[in-house]
């Protein structure tokens, strides 16, 4: 239970933002480990990555709540708009890993996952 509370504290809003920041700019690299560890922990279904998937994805959804000052259960006009590209790749990236079919293009928030995670990058 230890780990989850770590967890919780660790993933924030500011964190999220950083990991995914640090995977846009090692997606421009030649090669990079950084989304070769984020796959391999995919492919494996680590749960500590799994958790970190859920908690971020969660976290950008409320972000997204918060600044349209609608939620998606209350409000039909907010049920038919789109969420931004960055929390429908994190959404996505929660789901292939929790269903076990991890996507290869996803590999680069899987790795931003991983470092969230405290995974070795």
């Amino acid at each position: 239970m230890s780990a989850y509370i770590e967890l919780e504290d660790w993933v924030n809003i500011v964190s999220v933002e950083n990991a995914h920041r640090r995977a846009c700019q090692e997606q421009e690299k030649p090669y990079s480990q950084f989304g070769a560890i984020g796959w391999r922990a995919a492919r494996a279904r680590d749960p500590k990555l799994l958790k970190v998937l859920e908690i971020a994805s969660n976290l950008m959804v409320q972000l997204e709540e918060d600044q349209r000052k609608e939620t998606m259960r209350t409000s039909q006009i907010f049920a038919e708009q789109r969420m931004t590209t960055e929390t429908q790749l994190w959404i996505e990236a929660y789901k292939t890993v929790d269903e076990n079919r991890p996507i290869i293009n996803l590999m680069w928030i899987y790795g931003a996952a991983a470092k969230l995670a405290g995974f070795q990058l």
